[in-house]
């Protein structure tokens, strides 16, 4: 049987591990985010010049499937 200590030792371990974990998990979904925000002006650019070339009468457009 594992003394007192030890499961002290053992839970407190455990404990900083998961905390570390928990900060690198939300330090990786911050750059995620940032990344993302990046992406959305080109997405709004690209958005806005199809609705333009939509309008032309020689651009066909792909059927999306649902």
């Amino acid at each position: 049987m594992a003394t007192p200590q030890e499961l002290y030792d053992e839970t407190k371990t455990r404990l900083d591990l998961n905390i570390a974990k928990a900060q690198m998990l939300e330090r990786e979904i911050k750059e995620k985010v940032a990344e993302k925000n990046k992406l959305m002006q080109p997405i709004m650019e690209d958005q806005g010049a199809l609705k333009q070339l939509e309008k032309l009468s020689d651009v066909v457009q792909p059927v999306e499937s649902k």
